[in-house]
């Protein structure tokens, strides 16, 4: 399966890898990773299922495949105690990125974890009163609905960045173009579809448990920056992190959604550069 991702140069400085969230790319990143490039080497990998990276023949996407995935790229980079890595991440790629950090501890330099969220309390709430059995059950039957369903088609990129800025209201024109440019794939006979596995849209097979999530938070010792929209949807993560990281400092910025790093780029960018000075 192959695995892409975007490469800034500057062989030799500091490494950066920029981890996107669900259904995005790695593209995503441009403006943070151009204003970061001369002082850092930066990566922004496609996890597996998304933009110009391979599918999973077998349709799973959990934080183990994207772990391993993330640990081979590292390899690669020659990432080391002796040259450990900083990582950037946003809602998916936060939490992976804290789990790289807790489970290869002595290779992770610092981590800013951007909208690291749970689900909406709703969503969050089914699940919780799932037994384990029955959110497998679940999952079995998100699985059958995505294999029959038809992923959606676009007739223009215009078409598609319009419906991404109906669901993320903070974008500029620009800035969902952009995105919108670099997720599309243009199909046979003319039209557009989301480069992302269909597959991606299913809730995980049932992971480690929340004490066991707690855990590993706990064991991530590394400096860690926690970037919030404080117009993003409710979640009790935030608070679950507050509590849980031993080394942390948190920044909420007015003005943002889910997406900080395009709702209020500016702030964001000011708030990880000094964090990564300090």
């Amino acid at each position: 399966m192959p695995l892409a991702y975007s490469d800034w140069g500057n062989e030799g400085a500091p490494i950066i890898l920029l981890i996107h969230g669900n259904r995005d790319h790695g593209r995503s990143w441009d403006a943070i990773a151009g204003a970061l490039r001369k002082d850092y080497h930066i990566i922004a990998p496609d996890l597996r299922g998304h933009g110009d990276s391979g599918w999973s023949q077998d349709g799973h996407y959990n934080f183990a495949a994207y772990l391993s995935d993330l640990a081979a790229l590292c390899d690669a980079l020659e990432v080391s105690p002796d040259r450990r890595v900083t990582l950037i991440g946003h809602s998916l790629g936060a939490h992976i990125a804290l789990r790289f950090a807790e489970a290869l501890c002595d290779h992770a330099e610092r981590v800013v974890a951007i909208e690291a969220v749970g689900a909406p309390p709703d969503m969050e709430a089914a699940r919780i009163s799932q037994p384990v059995d029955q959110r497998i059950r679940t999952w079995f039957e998100e699985r059958r609905l995505a294999e029959s369903a038809s992923p959606r088609r676009f007739g223009s990129v215009e078409e598609a960045a319009a419906r991404m800025q109906s669901r993320h209201r903070y974008l500029t024109d620009g800035q969902a173009k952009h995105l919108t440019r670099h997720g599309l794939r243009a199909l046979t006979g003319g039209g557009w579809q989301w480069k992302h596995d269909p597959y991606l849209a299913v809730w995980p097979f049932p992971d480690i448990t929340l004490d066991e999530t707690r855990t590993l938070w706990r064991n991530v010792t590394c400096p860690t920056l926690l970037i919030y929209g404080e117009q993003s949807w409710p979640s009790g993560v935030p608070a679950e992190l507050v509590q849980q990281l031993p080394n942390m400092r948190e920044v909420r910025l007015v003005g943002s959604g889910h997406w900080p790093q395009h709702d209020a780029p500016e702030s964001c960018l000011a708030a990880i550069t000094h964090f990564l000075r300090s």
